[in-house]
């Protein structure tokens, strides 16, 4: 279901991007970055490193930024549109990059033990965060980094209005959510998209985070809670909207941290 609906949408979502970005190519081609800064700092240098960025989008603009800032990127989408569409603005800007078509839950296509760091978001589309979890946990190399961006999943039961903060969801009642598809915020600004197509999000808890990563193997190492100002929602602005997570996988035969 969500295959369909982004590869019904991923040709208007890229062609609004470029309309909104006109520059869009150019920007990348001259070593622009686009990601958020706690990203990098929790990254650290990626200069030479096996970058694996499993849900990569038409536009790419992580795996692009990840690039310019040096790393060797692999991208990931499970909408073979998508990745026909970042190839070709791959081939606009210079990019050396190698896009593959695979579910994020599973990274099929990639072998074991390859990447040194997983970049990871948009989890609400993960249907067994555990399973996942397993699979970032796979592809890592030994001492390899997990980079994960989440919305904080308290914040995204929250609601305001008129002044106010309701909760519009019960943290601890997680069903699959299904509902009519019809774009991302990018295509509200301009006139909204009529593809109307059904598509499902996972909520996943707190809980739900920290078990599946510690359960796959992956050691956390840090934690960030970030947002954004935003003067239409002044309350909504003093909680954290995203959360950011660096976990490590261990060494063969050597504990995270043990000197060696």
């Amino acid at each position: 279901m969500s295959r369909k609906a982004w590869d019904a949408y991923h040709p208007h979502y890229t062609a609004l991007k470029l309309k909104k970005c006109p520059g869009f190519h150019q920007f990348f081609e001259d070593g622009g970055v686009d990601v958020a800064d706690v990203e990098i700092e929790l990254t650290g240098d990626v200069s030479g490193k096996k970058l694996l960025d499993i849900c990569c989008a038409g536009d790419a603009t992580q795996a692009f930024s990840w690039e310019n800032l040096g790393a060797e990127v692999v991208a990931c989408d499970i909408s073979p549109v998508a990745i026909e569409l970042a190839k070709r603005n791959a081939e606009k800007i210079g990019s050396r990059i190698e896009f593959k078509v695979a579910d994020a839950q599973k990274l099929a296509p990639i072998a074991d033990n390859q990447f040194d760091i997983v970049y990871a978001t948009y989890t609400c589309w993960l249907e067994d965060i555990y399973q996942t979890a397993r699979a970032w946990h796979r592809v890592l190399k030994p001492g390899g980094r997990l980079l994960l961006l989440t919305h904080n999943p308290v914040v995204s039961c929250l609601q305001e209005a008129d002044g106010a903060l309701t909760v519009e969801r019960n943290y601890f009642d997680n069903p699959p959510e299904y509902y009519n598809f019809t774009g991302t915020p990018i295509a509200d600004e301009y006139g909204g998209w009529n593809g109307n197509v059904p598509i499902v999000e996972f909520f996943h808890s707190l809980a739900d985070v920290i078990n599946a990563i510690a359960e796959a193997g992956l050691c956390i190492k840090k934690m960030v809670e970030t947002g954004p100002q935003d003067a239409e929602f002044p309350l909504l602005s003093q909680l954290p909207k995203y959360m950011a997570w660096l976990a490590q996988k261990e060494m063969h035969g050597v504990q995270i941290g043990e000197k060696t």
